[in-house]
């Protein structure tokens, strides 16, 4: 019997493969500084493998294919192939015992906390930080992270249904991390928080430009949209009816806005700069409209329908707010 400790947040959770290390990290307080000056350069993309848009960070922690940064975790994937030779069961157990958050890939029809079971088959990834005699314990996604917990011998049906499901409609990099081992490196030195990095990174997200970082990520530079400019790959996308735009996309990229709000106030206050109303600005100009973007898709998951001409032009005023004001934040040291 053993619980890992894990906090619910929500900061990030429109990716779980970022979501996921993110909780981890903000559990424990000593990795604060680390996360107020990270989850800042978003980038914005289309995914040649499923056509479709979406969102990661340059600076974050993720277990995904596209870009692999540890930070302050180690992390150990194990493939489906693999996986399937183990005794899932047991193996997450000892994962647990060795301090290590075990992410599987499971088909939800047979974990009987989710909205899925007994009702239709999904695969999605779940994080397990404890077990007793009968049950694990584990974290999920329904709209908002949920503690629950499922009994233990529902693991094999999940994970060996899930690995033979079709992965590659999913994600191709699915099949080589379907059990994804989390833990916290050893901390020799507690992370400060630094103004003069968080300063570097800002003007990295001011100038979007495509750098050599991103050949990390395999992605055409054609087809990827940095820092302020992320906003628009969304009005790529609306012109180009070909391309998915999924709501967990626009769900990620207002979410970056919202904290990148949050670590620029912190940044103001770690560093006694005087309030100059930017914030105020990036607040109202940039992440309140971003919101009103954010919901316009969601209504639009739910009727179909959606103004393209209105949120067009709110993402103009978007990125030509957020351009200037990040600027001038810049500038003004």
């Amino acid at each position: 019997m053993k619980k890992l400790p894990l906090n619910l947040q929500s900061d990030v959770n429109g990716y779980l493969f970022y979501a996921y290390p993110y909780s981890i990290l903000n559990t424990f307080p000593e990795y604060n500084d680390y996360l107020m000056e990270h989850y800042i350069r978003c980038f914005g993309y289309i995914a040649e493998e499923l056509n479709n848009m979406a969102f990661g960070y340059a600076d974050g922690v993720s277990y995904n294919d596209i870009f692999y940064n540890s930070g302050p975790l180690d992390i150990v994937f194990h493939s489906c192939t693999a996986g399937l030779q183990l005794d899932i069961g047991e193996y997450i157990v000892s994962s647990i015992d060795n301090n290590n958050y075990v992410v599987v890939f499971v088909d939800e029809y047979y974990i009987e906390c989710r909205p899925a079971y007994q009702k239709y088959h999904r695969l999605h990834d779940i994080l397990i930080f404890g077990h007793d005699a009968k049950n694990f314990d584990c974290l999920t996604f329904t709209q908002g992270f949920l503690f629950s917990s499922f009994p233990k011998n529902q693991i094999y049906d999940a994970y060996k249904s899930g690995a033979s499901m079709d992965i590659k409609a999913l994600g191709a990099w699915i099949g080589d991390r379907s059990i994804v081992l989390i833990k916290t490196k050893p901390i020799k030195k507690q992370y400060a928080f630094s103004a003069e990095r968080f300063a570097d990174n800002l003007k990295a997200y001011a100038g979007g430009k495509f750098e050599a970082l991103y050949n990390s990520f395999v992605i055409p530079e054609e087809k990827c949209h940095a820092g302020v400019y992320n906003t628009n790959i969304i009005k790529h996308c609306l012109g180009n009816p070909d391309i998915y735009i999924l709501y967990p996309a626009i769900h990620a990229w207002h979410e970056s806005k919202k904290n990148l709000l949050a670590k620029l106030r912190y940044w103001y206050e770690k560093t006694d700069r005087e309030n100059d109303g930017l914030i105020l600005d990036y607040e109202k100009k940039v992440e309140r409209q971003a919101e009103k973007v954010r919901l316009s898709f969601l209504k639009y998951q739910r009727s179909g329908n959606l103004n393209k001409d209105n949120v067009i032009h709110i993402l103009d005023d978007i990125f030509d707010c957020e351009s200037d004001i990040i600027g001038k934040i810049c500038d003004s040291g």
